[in-house]
């Protein structure tokens, strides 16, 4: 019985992860923010390569200076840009579904307040997510080979799922406790406490998001090879080129929202699972499952402290 009642728990949590949205739109801030930003960047990646490609001599080397600053100096602070607006996203998120009033000022002003939590995740998301590749990278042939090279992508995939999971349950509980990253640590406990809501967050939305961006790329992809078959007889590749670009920007945009919403989901877990006290009465009849493990934490440590003769 336990399990079916954490899994419509787990149901009645992702609804409000989306009901959450509705009650204050200025949670999607730091969303359209992290999307103007990332397109911005795009913007200026294709407009110096084309300028590089359509320029001689020596403004054809600046443009190929800037590109290469912005690529590597510039690139490598988006991870560290991306956890600010989480972290802003979490604090807004928290307020909400406590039913507190809170704006964008205020949730940026929070995750400048955290920004040594926000460079050390950070950090774990560029090295944990760059070992994941290099594991899933590349098969080796022969049998042995091809066999190792299914054993290092599983094990890569358990990297990064592993850390999409710990990085969005540590981010809320840093910013909504106001503790560093080490003194959070022991709540990953009820990661394994919660396994269909641990689950539910990480699987469930990267599996729908993963068919939403199918089904789009795969629409863009027809269109981009009909674009080409015209810019063959056209002689022109202007429409094959902007599809391929579409196709590469709403991607990216499709990715910012799945990650927004499993930010918006783990925060809710979060203070469903450590601060259930906290919910307004209209979202505690929804995950009980949650309030009751809390409640019978609350039970044993009071009947530990009487019998400590506190």
């Amino acid at each position: 019985m336990g399990f079916y009642s954490a899994l419509r728990d787990t149901w009645s949590l992702t609804k409000d992860t989306f009901k959450v949205i509705g009650r204050d739109r200025a949670i999607l801030k730091p969303t359209i923010a992290q999307i103007r930003l990332s397109m911005l960047f795009f913007l200026f990646l294709i407009l110096s390569g084309g300028a590089f490609l359509f320029t001689r001599g020596g403004v054809r080397i600046v443009f190929l200076a800037v590109f290469l600053f912005f690529l590597m100096l510039i690139f490598p602070l988006f991870p560290f840009i991306k956890m600010y607006y989480r972290a802003a996203q979490c604090w807004m998120v928290y307020h909400v579904f406590t039913g507190k009033e809170v704006s964008y000022k205020d949730g940026l002003k929070r995750a400048r307040k955290n920004k040594g939590d926000i460079f050390i995740l950070g950090l774990f998301d560029i090295i944990l997510t760059a070992l994941a590749r290099k594991l899933k990278g590349g098969m080796n042939s022969g049998g042995a080979g091809i066999l190792l090279g299914i054993l290092r992508w599983i094990l890569g995939k358990g990297v990064e799922e592993g850390w999409d999971l710990i990085g969005h349950f540590l981010l809320p509980a840093a910013i909504i406790e106001d503790k560093n990253v080490m003194q959070v640590l022991p709540e990953i406990k009820n990661i394994r406490k919660n396994v269909p809501a641990v689950l539910g967050g990480v699987f469930g939305f990267d599996f729908v998001g993963d068919m939403v961006r199918g089904y789009v790329t795969l629409f863009i992809v027809i269109f981009s090879l009909l674009g080409m078959f015209i810019g063959i007889y056209m002689r022109s590749w202007a429409l094959f080129i902007i599809l391929l670009l579409l196709l590469i920007a709403v991607n990216v945009i499709i990715r910012i929202f799945i990650d927004m919403v499993k930010t918006i989901y783990f925060t809710l877990f979060y203070t469903a699972v450590t601060m259930p006290r906290n919910l307004p009465p209209e979202y505690r009849k929804g995950i009980m499952h949650y309030l009751l493990y809390k409640e019978s934490a609350y039970k044993k440590r009071g009947k530990a402290r009487k019998e400590a003769g506190h």
